[in-house]
């Protein structure tokens, strides 16, 4: 059987590699209902109403992944950072999430994630550029 590999919007790869993987399951026996991603987002906001820090999530399959963090460096150290993993945690609960998993880089902030609770499943090193490394953190709920 002959092939091409191409490149293809992932609006429509996406839903045929889903459509493979979960027949695929049915074949091994394995009953688990499809799940539609939720994307999730928090904003810190200010006394003046401006944003100073924000997290962004995607849930699927019980898992909620944390795809962005960011506090504004002057408000770094003040809590908003944790009072954004907490609010994350409680919308986790609240969804019925198992986990939350994220990424970080050495140069960003693996140990708050270590203080807030995580634990590192494993990193990658001289990644992004020589001497960083990419940290894996979970976090069971």
């Amino acid at each position: 059987m002959e092939f091409s590999i191409k490149e293809m919007p992932l609006e429509e790869l996406e839903p045929k590699v889903i459509e493979g993987l979960m027949n695929h399951k049915e074949r091994v026996g394995y009953s688990i209902p499809k799940s539609e991603p939720a994307f999730i987002g928090f904003a810190a906001i200010n006394h003046e109403g401006e944003v100073v820090g924000g997290v962004t999530a995607k849930t699927s399959y019980g898992e909620l992944h944390v795809s962005l963090l960011s506090v504004d460096q002057k408000m770094q150290g003040t809590g908003v950072g944790t009072a954004l993993i907490e609010q994350i945690e409680r919308y986790g609960r609240e969804h019925h999430c198992h986990h939350i998993s994220l990424t970080t880089f050495s140069y960003q902030a693996p140990e708050f994630y270590k203080k807030c609770g995580f634990i590192e499943l494993g990193r990658i090193t001289d990644f992004p550029l020589k001497g960083e490394e990419k940290y894996f953190f979970v976090k069971y709920l």
